[in-house]
């Protein structure tokens, strides 16, 4: 560095340069962001830079096409596109946005132009077929590569079979019979997770990942798994795993991706605990199935996710009824694991940050616990239909946890919007969720406004024009109903036992964001103190 300095300051001409570049009022803006930035935000804002180069002949190639193509934001900077003013002042430029140019336009972010809906476009966009606009494609396999992990067979039980059995086995009508199987695995990740009078967690995000793990296994693939370590591990471990990637892969041109394959984070570790222990039970049911279909009994199995797995026929192209295989049923479940445990546990985490930031909802929810639940009443969904706060502000968490840009699809062919504007095949069309839960970015943005009471006693599961967490239209997320249970019955749970504070004794940020847009969970350490 100083023999550059030598250098700029012998050289006039550089030198001169130099000192016009230092007296710029985008160079003290620049400085001040580089250092207030973490480093996955820089490590975001590089790895745009470079995909924006890599993409410009497809940039240039749209640009050619014929389209009534939604207005694009202009004050896209070189390179960064509009990547700085998503990571510091989000919400003020996407209200912007939404105010100057309606319920769609392009903007140019991690590299790539990007559409974004809101409004009603925005709920066209989350209802749109996956002919046209594809989530599997948009995220799946494009962002998360899970096409790396499984191959086209199990990629399709996981999109079409997964969310059938889902809607089967885990309606809002048998929620009652999942109670006792959540208590049990609440109490075993006390246990295994809580085991000391005094309990501080340190890393937040594997904890609750780890709780939901333990939560979720016997409900939704049985009993036996209940205190089988290696496949609640792999449960919670797996998306982590995956996610690990993902900068990477963004990073290097996909078609460099098999060369840097053999070196990333392997996923392939959890098939082969789910093959070791999964599969054997499968081919034990389907025996147990046959026996007593043969002796005209009822086969008496536990009704839960995976048993819908086992008995679920799929025909084919000839008419014939099949099965899915125990292995390939093995290999399914890690993808129930994808869906269900990292977004329980990051609403979980929401949650309690949320109550540990606002006491005054803390002591709200004390009351109604302590009112409808005293002493050592034992939880059940009549008591969790009671619950009018809690409701409201389940309700809150997840609409306050929807990220500014969500719900990424591909567009699979030219498609046109119903007002008439065109995205070209290949272009991600996103949906901005929290202007369309809010009607404003701006609205309800700080720690002090989070009102639950807006809910107005509106159903947490049900979604709403003001509700879109889940998802909407016939795209709607199969498995809430379940999620949001194992959610309340957790904080029922955790607030009767135990006293539960920051570690530093610091009010925590309930919510935080990378790049501006993708919200995460807070990683601030917890301490768990039991309370009997």
């Amino acid at each position: 560095m100083d023999y550059i300095n030598t250098i700029a300051t012998k050289n006039a001409p550089i030198h001169n340069a130099i000192q016009i570049i230092k007296q710029l009022p985008i160079t003290e803006k620049l400085i001040h962001m580089y250092k207030r930035s973490s480093k996955n935000e820089l490590l975001f804002i590089g790895t745009a830079t470079f995909i924006t180069l890599y993409n410009l002949s497809a940039y240039l190639k749209v640009k050619r096409q014929k389209l009534n193509s939604p207005p694009t934001v202009p004050y896209s900077l070189p390179l960064f596109g509009h990547n700085l003013y998503m990571m510091f002042m989000p919400s003020k430029f996407l209200d912007w946005c939404n105010e100057r140019y309606g319920e769609i336009y392009n903007l140019n972010l991690q590299g790539k132009t990007m559409t974004i809906t809101n409004g009603k476009l925005g709920e066209e966009a989350m209802k749109a077929n996956a002919e046209d606009l594809s989530l599997d494609h948009g995220i799946v396999r494009d962002v998360l590569h899970l096409d790396y992990v499984f191959d086209e067979t199990i990629l399709d039980i996981g999109m079409t079979v997964n969310p059938a059995v889902a809607r089967m086995a885990l309606p809002n009508s048998k929620m009652p019979m999942y109670v006792a199987g959540i208590q049990s695995g609440l109490e075993n990740a006390c246990r295994a997770l809580l085991n000391e009078k005094t309990t501080a967690v340190q890393n937040p995000s594997p904890f609750f990942q780890n709780f939901v793990a333990y939560m979720s296994v016997p409900g939704l693939i049985g009993d036996e798994f209940a205190l089988n370590i290696e496949v609640i591990e792999s449960f919670a471990s797996f998306t982590g795993d995956v996610i690990k990637n993902v900068p990477l892969f963004m990073a290097v041109p996909t078609f460099l991706h098999k060369y840097i394959l053999p070196f990333v984070q392997s996923a392939k570790k959890h098939e082969s605990v789910m093959l070791k222990h999964v599969a054997p039970v499968v081919i034990e049911r389907r025996e147990k199935m046959r026996l007593a279909e043969e002796a005209g009994k009822e086969h008496g199995l536990v009704e839960n996710f995976l048993q819908g797995l086992v008995e679920f026929e799929q025909t084919d192209e000839n008419g014939v009824r099949t099965h899915c295989s125990a292995e390939q049923l093995s290999r399914a479940v890690l993808l129930v694991a994808f869906a269900s445990v990292h977004t329980t546990s990051m609403n979980l985490s929401f949650s309690i940050y949320w109550l540990l930031a606002r006491p005054d909802l803390m002591e709200r929810l004390v009351e109604e616990i302590e009112r409808i639940l005293p002493g050592d009443t034992p939880v059940s969904a009549t008591a969790l239909a009671e619950m009018k706060f809690l409701n409201n502000f389940t309700r809150e968490v997840l609409r306050q946890g929807g990220d500014s840009i969500a719900n990424g699809k591909k567009a699979m062919r030219d498609f046109t919007f119903s007002n008439g504007y065109q995205v070209p095949q290949g272009r991600i069309v996103a949906s901005s969720v929290r202007q369309m839960n809010f009607g404003d970015n701006s609205i309800r943005n700080s720690v002090e406004e989070m009102n639950p009471d807006m809910s107005l006693n509106k159903t947490s599961t049900t979604p709403a024009r003001d509700f879109v967490s889940f998802g909407a239209g016939k795209h709607l997320c199969p498995g809430r109903f379940f999620a949001v249970q194992e959610i309340q019955m957790t904080l029922v749970y955790l607030i009767k036992n135990y006293d539960i504070k920051t570690v530093s004794g610091k009010r925590p940020q309930p919510i935080c964001h990378i790049a501006g847009y993708m919200v995460i969970n807070s990683e601030e350490p917890l301490v768990f103190t039991r309370k009997h």
